[in-house]
């Protein structure tokens, strides 16, 4: 390249071999400075252009992670709508078993239970696609309110069902301490109430009924209870009394063994004591007696076998 002088020009010299014409070409230099002007301009462009393109490509991958992420996000939702109407569901049923329950075992109903559905307002429900929508705190605020509410229909629910299960074994209790089964086998001699007595004659109050037998018959208790005395009571002879809690006592009279001791635990069944005909008796026979908050009742009334 050479530069011809006193002129604006650029020459270009091209020597294609030892034998071969040079040739010579003139090039003006503005068009050289345009030549690199546009080769700077190109390059810049094709710089930005890149650029644009690396960051596209790398927008389009995080569009399609967040396309992924948010069908996995509606899928997950979807799942746990379900769950939480199925734990609503169950305990809706749960609830409904309480209330029948009370009734049957005679316990005032509980209120229904505030069952919520997803996380709407005023307990109305949400489907997965409305929480989708939501904002990431929104969503979470409207799923933990709605397991929180869940949490706490389960807990009052428990806590309703857990004084059904105490009155239920409190009835069990009661009629298991209850006397229901005859204490001896024979006849009935002598009924509760108003009789003439067998060693006067005169009217009296009999305040239980006689049962006579073989001498030695078995005598049971017919109820759970706790013994209050075993001992020689004069006219009743050898006598027990056993107390059964809600203010029911029973006593057993002209008894001939006694069995077991003040204090004891005895269980509905248990043999106490023998038949006998000790005190004022006229011959083997049991006096059979109920007492309720201390006073006699008909002992027939508690007899169910």
């Amino acid at each position: 390249m050479a530069r011809v002088p006193g002129d604006d020009v650029v020459t270009f010299m091209y020597v294609p071999g030892r034998s071969g014409q040079i040739r010579r070409y003139h090039v003006a230099r503005y068009w050289i400075r345009r030549a690199a002007a546009a080769g700077v301009v190109l390059s810049v462009l094709i710089l930005v252009l890149s650029v644009d393109y690396v960051r596209a490509r790398h927008l389009l991958g995080e569009l399609d992670y967040l396309r992924t992420e948010t069908s996995e996000q509606r899928e997950q939702l979807a799942a746990y709508s379900e769950q939480v109407g199925e734990i609503a569901e169950h305990l809706a049923r749960v609830s409904r078993f309480d209330r029948k329950l009370r009734v049957i075992t005679n316990l005032d109903p509980a209120d229904p239970l505030p069952l919520p559905g997803i996380g709407g307002v005023e307990d109305e429900l949400i489907s997965a696609a409305d929480v989708a929508g939501l904002t990431r705190d929104s969503r979470h605020r409207r799923m933990t309110a709605s397991f929180g509410r869940l949490a706490e229909a389960a807990s009052a629910e428990a806590e309703s069902l857990m004084t059904v299960i105490t009155h239920l074994e409190n009835q069990q209790a009661r009629l298991a301490a209850t006397p229901s089964v005859t204490p001896t086998r024979g006849w009935v001699t002598s009924s509760f109430g108003y009789r003439s007595s067998p060693f006067t004659g005169n009217r009296e109050i009999h305040r239980g009924i006689d049962i006579a037998g073989r001498m030695g018959t078995p005598v049971i208790a017919p109820a759970d209870g706790v013994v209050r005395y075993a001992r020689d009571r004069r006219a009743l002879g050898n006598a027990i009394s056993v107390s059964h809690g809600y203010g029911i006592e029973t006593i057993y009279g002209h008894l001939h063994e006694l069995r077991v001791q003040p204090g004891q635990k005895i269980r509905r069944g248990q043999v106490i004591a023998t038949m006998g005909n000790t005190g004022r008796s006229t011959g083997p026979h049991l006096h059979y007696q109920v007492e309720v908050n201390g006073k006699p009742v008909n002992p027939q009334n508690y007899i169910l076998d």
